[in-house]
């Protein structure tokens, strides 16, 4: 594997899976150089963003 990249990217590579939006270059780019560890920290992170804004937001409707 390549050189790690930023971690910021490997969020934006895992959110952009998430919603099926990257480009086959980009994605491929971006295989080539995140770790596993890189792409599962990011969508452990991403999932609990997730959850903790829809908890927030039934909260804030339900209240």
């Amino acid at each position: 594997m390549g050189n790690p990249i930023n971690p910021f990217r490997a969020i934006l590579a895992v959110l952009s899976a998430f919603f099926g939006v990257r480009r086959g270059k980009d994605s491929k780019n971006d295989v080539s150089k995140l770790t596993i560890w890189q792409i599962i920290f990011a969508a452990i992170f991403c999932a609990a963003v997730f959850i903790f804004l829809l908890i927030t937001l039934v909260r804030s409707v339900t209240h």
